[in-house]
């Protein structure tokens, strides 16, 4: 019965493209009905809420109903598939990176908290769906303190990012000692591991780097050798580009501050990498 409605609905229907865009600064009210249950409780409209064999559907005032998008209903926010079934307890991707959650009334959820599948989200009051960082480690607490603490020393608010990042350089090269030994795997228990020993392979130089550029005010991500995956350093973002930062010392010497892949292809052999699975350098 409800395929035979959807003729000449088109004045209807809200495209999802369409109706996200719209869905930043709505109120959220009290749930009109409760989908699980298959019951409806008290609120505007409940009468025009259909279920059957497949689901829930929203009946408009002329039989129509929407399909393939979103739509107000009591002040709170639906999403109806292709057939315009109601969707429930998933996700549902917006605009310019947004996500949406739906509970299991349908209502799109806001501003709380949740937790799915063991990650926790904070809800924002547009719906938008944030994921939580989970709970730092002792380890990283503690590397991220000594960071700070070197960082402060050998840094100041007159130096620019790329100063700043050379003097992070030159402090773990002046500090370390190239050695076999020492953890690979959690960048805490190795960056602690340098901090604390003076030495370690080039994975704690990582680890060292990954946290005092941090401090600096510098993200970066970790490059890994492609032909063994077995040498690790920075790829560190200044001033919106990309560069190498690789402090592990070599016996044939060279220097990796903040230089580009161009410049690395010198070294290819100790620093291949696939290119395509990083950002780009300048």
């Amino acid at each position: 019965m409800k395929k035979a409605m959807k003729a000449g609905l088109t004045g209807l229907l809200l495209s999802l493209a369409a109706s996200s865009a719209v869905l930043a600064g709505e109120a959220a009210p009290s749930v009109i009905y409760s989908g699980s249950a298959g019951v409806e409780e008290p609120g505007p409209g409940t009468s025009r809420w259909i279920q059957d064999d497949r689901g829930w559907w929203f009946r408009h005032d002329d039989g129509g109903y929407t399909s393939g998008g979103w739509e107000q209903i009591g002040g709170k926010w639906y999403c109806f598939d292709q057939e315009g079934y109601m969707l429930a307890e998933t996700w549902v991707d917006g605009e310019e990176g947004k996500r949406y959650r739906l509970g299991a009334d349908g209502a799109m959820l806001t501003s709380q908290e949740i937790e799915v599948d063991g990650q926790k989200y904070t809800i924002e009051e547009d719906g938008n769906a944030v994921a939580q960082a989970p709970p730092k480690s002792e380890a990283e607490l503690q590397a991220e303190a000594i960071a700070a603490n070197i960082v402060g020393q050998i840094t100041n608010s007159s130096m620019s990012k790329p100063q700043k990042a050379n003097a992070i350089y030159n402090w773990v090269r002046g500090s370390m000692t190239y050695s076999h030994s020492g953890p690979k795997g959690d960048p805490a228990e190795a960056a602690l591991y340098g901090f604390r020993r003076g030495y370690g392979n080039c994975y704690e130089y990582y680890a060292m780097s990954k946290y005092l550029l941090e401090a600096a005010g510098m993200p970066n991500i970790m490059v890994t050798r492609a032909s063994d995956g077995d040498h690790f350093w920075n790829l560190v973002n200044v001033d919106g580009a990309w560069y190498h930062f690789d402090t592990t010392p070599r016996r044939t010497g060279g220097r990796w501050c903040l230089v580009t892949t161009g410049t690395l292809r010198g070294t290819w052999g100790a620093h291949n990498f696939d290119v395509a699975a990083y950002p780009q350098t300048p």
